[in-house]
């Protein structure tokens, strides 16, 4: 029996180095993604609203001001860049306090992820206003795109405890394509691995230049009239 056992036990080492730890405080997984999701539900409001004011006439009132079109768009970005804000330290809040969620070792590290996530809602909103044709499509396509792609960048666990960001295969590559991911995956540095500024830098990166294609497509196709 000990030359030949029923059973045999053996040990092996991963040769992947990209192993996924999952955090001690579940929260700190949990509440991040309900956050990024819950902010892109901004984006569909936002055209919406977008679109009413042009209906209204607002926007061309604005055009006679001697200012260049795309400030108009980035002063409306602006304003929705601080609901977002907001929302994300009302939530952040309520899991530190209530659920004991470790906020990192970095204000200033999610200070500035959280900036380049709300850019990235409003610019995405921006763009979908300009592609939209009525407030009620903006507003649904916008609902639509909230849980679509807030699946695909990893705000929800289907079945399995890793985010598919992190799953390997066709699956991480689609997920890393959103923001959804790139924002997760700087929340999970600063909160689970205690990273500053510096290590955030590629998903900060990420969310920015995003944030800067959906402008100026949102520039370039928007019609104030």
């Amino acid at each position: 029996m000990s030359a030949d056992p029923w059973i045999r036990v053996e040990t092996r080492t991963s040769d992947s180095g990209d192993l996924v730890t999952l955090p001690d405080n579940m929260f700190a997984l949990m509440v991040p993604s309900f956050t990024v999701m819950f902010a892109f539900f901004v984006v569909g409001m936002m055209a919406a609203e977008l679109l009413k004011e042009k209906r209204e006439g607002s926007l061309r009132r604005l055009m006679a001001a001697p200012i260049p079109r795309w400030v108009i768009i980035a002063g409306k970005m602006l304003a929705y860049l601080g609901l977002v804000l907001v929302q994300v330290v009302l939530i952040f809040g309520v899991g530190s306090l209530v659920f004991q969620m470790p906020l990192g070792k970095s204000p200033l590290g999610l200070l500035v992820l959280t900036i380049a996530l709300g850019l990235s809602v409003t610019g995405l909103g921006m763009m979908l206003a300009a592609l939209s044709k009525s407030e009620k499509q903006a507003d649904s396509i916008g609902v639509l795109l909230g849980f679509v792609l807030g699946a695909l960048g990893g705000c929800f666990l289907i079945g399995s405890p890793v985010p598919l960001y992190n799953s390997g295969g066709i699956l991480q590559v689609l997920s890393r394509l959103t923001p959804h991911a790139h924002a997760l995956m700087g929340y999970s540095k600063l909160l689970n691995e205690g990273a500053g500024v510096v290590q955030i830098l590629p998903q900060v990166g990420i969310l920015l230049g995003m944030a800067l294609v959906f402008f100026l497509i949102a520039a370039w196709r928007f019609r104030f009239e």
